[in-house]
């Protein structure tokens, strides 16, 4: 029998070039100028203003340090001179002497058990001028605005890049988002799917292509012999994701991945940059109903590039033998919530309310130091009207896919397994979705005949 080697011509479904085969050279070069730049830059005040724990990180020190910038004045003669010509202190007696009677009732009601708590204003710097027009101060500003952001210190930053930070899982968590083995105050831990057994049945089915006679020991040694001498991310995917994945996937011309997702509406806050996974499966643009798609486009089409895979629930995230799985696990978590937010959108579409049912069917994994990882993403109906809906992220099972080939294909086998039935999923809510536009079409169709005749 035919092995599977790299002779055997394995598709590269998510990592080659042939993913884009049928794009021209036009296509592929708006992607290149739709590629983030990956490097961490600096987070905006709005970021840590509403980060509820802020961990001790050295973007967070950059931020104080930013911020005491900001707000240091040298002490100059000039200074000095402005000082003491436009500020004129004064003292609490002679305040009190000209106070109305309404704010002295106001000043007991204050001072009562000792007054406020001042503890916070201990070595804050004197106010420059007290006395100075609110327009003067405006203007000012506006120039130290300016001046700040010629020197590279912008005032407000609005995007940031960085999963690498603890800050970023913090984030997500404040915004509920909750990656895999998050537990609520109080100890008390997320649920699982509702569709958890049906899930982990469907992963343990065996697949033809990766019996031993098809997939041999010789080529497991050659995965792992590839594996082992990758050096970067991108050898990783494409030497040894590429046996991951296999050639028998049932939809590898809609695989895509590594291009920002900057047509989706922002999944917290809009402070954190937009996911780019390092592959995903979605489905074909015309496969769903062009006014759906204009309906729930911020919600199902990732890539301001329309001919892109749309509505993705399965995506992977890989790393280099020097890339951190903690980072690859904070992208999956970011990238399985989108995920799960899509479905959502296409399974609630045309309904009384949206559909919470506690199944999972977005998947997300990581491939790390030889790991793979799979996870679920689900939805959990929100606690009020106010509050937003929470995404669990929860661990499924993972592979040391360089131990051995018993391992290797139990693994892949897995990945494959919740690559064709995510498709499955996807195709069936996309079905619904169209079906359920149609019926809505007609209904209308026919209330607009009726009231004509």
């Amino acid at each position: 029998m035919a092995k599977l080697s790299e002779e055997s011509g394995i598709k590269e479904s998510c990592y080659s070039q042939t993913t884009y085969s049928t794009t021209s050279k036009r296509k592929l070069q708006h992607l290149k100028q739709h590629q983030r730049d990956t490097s961490p830059q600096p987070k905006g005040p709005a970021y840590w203003d509403n980060l509820s724990t802020i961990w001790l990180t050295k973007g967070a020190l950059k931020e104080l340090g930013r911020r005491n910038k900001e707000y240091y004045q040298p002490i100059t003669r000039q200074f000095n001179a402005k000082r003491e010509k436009g500020w004129k202190p004064q003292f609490a007696p002679d305040f009190l002497r000209d106070c109305a009677p309404s704010c002295l009732k106001e000043l007991k009601r204050l001072s009562r058990l000792g007054g406020p708590d001042l503890s916070d204003l201990r070595n804050h710097p004197e106010p420059d001028n007290l006395n100075e027009p609110m327009g003067r101060k405006r203007k000012r500003a506006l120039s130290q605005s300016l001046s700040s952001s010629r020197s590279g210190t912008p005032k407000e930053i609005t995007r940031t890049i960085n999963t690498y930070s603890r800050n970023f899982r913090q984030h997500l968590i404040d915004h509920g988002v909750y990656p895999d083995g998050y537990e609520y105050p109080g100890g008390r831990i997320p649920a699982l799917p509702d569709n958890w057994d049906d899930i982990n049945k469907r992963l343990i089915q065996r697949r033809p292509s990766l019996s031993p006679s098809r997939f041999t020991d010789d080529d497991f040694r050659k995965f792992k012999r590839a594996a082992k001498r990758a050096s970067k991310e991108d050898p990783v995917s494409k030497k040894a994701i590429s046996k991951i994945e296999g050639d028998d996937s049932s939809d590898p011309e809609f695989a895509g991945g590594g291009y920002p997702f900057g047509n989706l509406a922002p999944l917290t806050d809009g402070t954190i940059a937009q996911a780019k996974p390092d592959c995903l499966y979605g489905a074909q643009p015309e496969q769903l109903n062009l006014e759906i798609r204009k309906n729930l486009s911020n919600q199902i089409i990732p890539s301001t590039q329309d001919d892109l895979p749309i509505a993705p629930n399965f995506f992977l995230e890989a790393k280099g033998p020097d890339g951190h799985p903690v980072v690859a696990e904070r992208q999956a978590c970011y990238d399985g919530a989108l995920g799960a937010r899509a479905i959502h959108a296409l399974q609630s579409y045309q309904q009384e309310k949206p559909i919470y049912d506690n199944n999972a069917y977005t998947i997300t994994s990581t491939y790390a130091s030889g790991t793979l990882t799979l996870y679920t993403t689900h939805l959990t109906e929100p606690m009020g009207p106010d509050c937003r809906p929470e995404y669990i992220m929860t661990q499924l099972d993972a592979w040391a896919m360089t131990g051995n080939p018993e391992t290797f294909r139990q693994g892949a086998s897995a990945y494959r397994n919740a690559r064709d039935w995510a498709k499955e999923k996807r195709d069936e809510f996309i079905r619904l979705a169209n079906k359920r536009h149609l019926n809505a079409q007609s209904q209308a169709q026919h209330s607009e005949n009726k009231r004509s005749s």
